[in-house]
């Protein structure tokens, strides 16, 4: 039976043997994979492979290991066992493959102790990035080794971190000695976020199909009272997973109002551990939910809080995310719930100044801020300050940025501050960090870098990586402000030395581009050349779009410095053009700085003059005094000449 399946699976095998490995896919139902897997674990093609299962099912098991926790003991198997020996082996394969934050979340996963102290300075979704970066990183280097075949059975069931493990696995294993088969069942799958097998996936298909896959994992749809007997039964259970299985059965049974809250409280359980496929979907069923309940005001609130943490764990990509925050919203305002609507508001400003919309990111900030203030809740107040005056600073409005910080640093003070959401720093080093650039910008050179040294200090002390970056980040960039071109290079490298281990990937290329600045203005001109390239592709790879600006100006300044003119010329004039799109004023005044420059050196006087009279006028509108000496500097050039 299955000679033909067979046949191909042996031929993967001996390819992935060779360094050549791939990715398979089959649609079998259960009782015909299991025969076929019996055979191929057995079979004289795979005697010398290690061979993991990873079973995959519609509900997480109760009481048992579950996704990631599961790969990771089955790998244990690799490594001669359950010992301590073996945990200590897998945890040198992700160090070696995936460096040292790796191997740390892999300690994290066995139970052993830290031995890093940036890692416990990490948020959960970094901590969770660097769970699945550390199994793939043991994964691909245990398989030098050994040849290795994994099979996932039911991959259509795959959920949480499982997803972007086999996702990384995908991208890495042509490059392998390692044979990813993925079994799903001939039964088409509803669920939206399933993962499927990439294109370059091997389909194979099998010649004697013997009966049908059951799409519902086991449980029986169509009769409600089975899942009224299991409902009550799981009433009684204590096991955390209880939830999961709860959120299924309850709208199976007809039980709306155990279907909403049992969804709600898998949804959030998922959010906690950066399951956020997993809590999108549990939240959307939640709300499928409340559709079959009667219209009340708690379940109105329930409505908007369910769209509100749709839009924090949506991606950004498709608009979904803002959609579900224009929801919540909306209902918010329609009931006069001014507490969530002020939380929808922050999360809408968020995104619109992830997105690079800085004035409408500003707008809807100062609406979030004023709800705060009637709501009386400071530590909200802070938080929204905090990101308004990040913004502010990002239009170049430097001190209208410095007096809102300001006012967040004297209401921090006051009481207790939270870090903020995701993998961004804590309050006090943000208020530090952000004002410190302000006051560079505003000509106070000082104040600026003993608020950007206290920011350091906070960040150290606190043991917190992400604020550690942002610290070293506004230290060098203040140090670049003043042309302290000398200190800006060691805090710079220590930004880029963090970002690279924590994979803060939003702040690599200005922090990549700073350095490569400083280095240029340094005299290392090829290896600051290289890393302001570098930044300038690594930011359009990742889309950060209001950083581009500015890494266009170092590398319009690096140009002119090392007589590529027509370089400068043209660096100087997109970061201009970009600037001026996306409304941050300061980096297109700095752009038309860096132009003039240019098209002095090209003997374009009258051009130059043009450009240094528009940055000039928004050197002053701004308050810019750094700028305004340097436009005064290069008014005399292009006027005598």
């Amino acid at each position: 039976m299955f000679q033909r399946a067979l046949a191909d699976l042996a031929e993967a095998l001996h390819r992935a043997e060779e360094g050549i490995g791939s990715i398979l896919s089959l649609a079998l139902a259960d009782d015909d994979a299991q025969r076929l897997i019996g055979a191929l674990v057995h079979s004289p093609a795979a005697a010398g492979f290690g061979v993991l299962r990873w079973p995959q099912s519609l509900l997480p098991p109760l009481g048992g290991p579950d996704d990631l926790e599961a790969v990771a003991i089955s790998l244990l198997g690799l490594a001669g066992g359950p010992s301590a020996e073996a945990r200590r082996d897998i945890v040198l394969a992700a160090e070696r493959g995936g460096g040292e934050l790796a191997g740390e979340a892999m300690r994290g996963l066995f139970g052993l102790p830290s031995l890093q102290p940036l890692w416990l300075g990490l948020d959960g979704a970094q901590k969770a990035a660097f769970l699945v970066e550390g199994l793939a990183a043991a994964l691909l280097d245990l398989c030098y080794e050994r040849p290795i075949l994994i099979v996932v059975e039911n991959v259509q069931w795959a959920r949480g971190l499982t997803v972007p493990l086999l996702e990384g696995l995908s991208h890495a294993v042509k490059d392998a000695r390692l044979c990813l088969l993925a079994i799903r069942s001939p039964v088409p799958c509803d669920r939206p976020d399933a993962w499927v097998p990439p294109g370059t996936a091997r389909c194979i298909v099998p010649t004697e199909p013997n009966g049908k896959q059951d799409d519902t994992g086991g449980v029986d749809e169509g009769d409600p009272t089975p899942h009224a007997v299991l409902l009550n039964a799981l009433r009684r259970d204590r096991r955390p997973e209880r939830i999961e299985w709860m959120a299924h059965h309850a709208p199976l049974a007809g039980d709306w109002a155990l279907a909403c809250a049992s969804a709600r409280h898998a949804g959030r359980r998922a959010e906690a551990d950066c399951r956020l496929a997993d809590a999108a979907r549990h939240y959307r069923s939640a709300l499928a939910a409340l559709d079959q309940l009667p219209k009340t005001r708690r379940h109105e609130q329930r409505r908007i809080d369910l769209w509100t943490a749709l839009a924090r764990t949506q991606p950004p990509q498709g608009g979904g995310a803002v959609k579900a925050a224009e929801s919540a919203r909306a209902l918010a305002a329609g009931c006069g719930d001014r507490l969530r609507a002020a939380r929808a508001l922050s999360l809408l400003a968020a995104q619109r100044w992830a997105a690079g919309n800085l004035p409408e990111a500003r707008r809807t900030g100062l609406w979030a801020l004023r709800l705060w203030r009637e709501a009386e809740s400071p530590d909200q107040q802070v938080q929204t300050l905090i990101k308004l005056g990040r913004g502010l600073a990002e239009e170049g409005r430097f001190r209208h940025a410095d007096t809102v910080l300001r006012a967040a640093g004297e209401l921090a003070a006051q009481g207790e501050t939270r870090r903020l959401r995701g993998p961004t720093a804590l309050a006090p080093v943000c208020i530090a960090a952000h004002r410190a650039r302000c006051r560079a910008e505003l000509g106070d050179p000082e104040a600026a870098m003993r608020l950007a040294q206290a920011a350091l200090a906070m960040a150290e002390d606190s043991g917190h990586a992400a604020s550690h970056a942002l610290a070293c980040l506004h230290l060098g960039w203040a140090a670049l402000t003043g042309q302290r071109y000398a200190v800006a290079v060691e805090p710079l490298k220590r930004a880029v030395a963090v970002t690279e281990m924590i994979r803060l990937h939003a702040c690599q290329p200005l922090v990549l581009g700073a350095l490569g600045y400083a280095l240029v203005r340094t005299g290392t001109l090829n290896d600051g050349a290289s890393l302001l390239l570098g930044s300038r592709e690594h930011a359009r790879m990742l889309g950060v779009r209001r950083h581009e600006p500015q890494i266009l100006i170092w590398i319009a300044e690096a140009a002119l410095l090392s007589g590529q003119v027509e370089d400068a010329v043209r660096n100087a004039r997109d970061a201009a053009e970009k600037a001026a799109a996306a409304g941050q004023s300061g980096d297109e005044a700095w752009a038309r700085l860096a132009l003039a420059r240019g098209l002095a050196a090209q003997g374009d006087f009258t051009a130059a003059r043009q450009s240094v009279e528009a940055a000039n006028r928004i050197a002053t509108r701004r308050s810019m005094a750094p700028l305004q000496i340097q436009c005064g500097e290069v008014r005399k050039v292009v006027t005598c000449l």
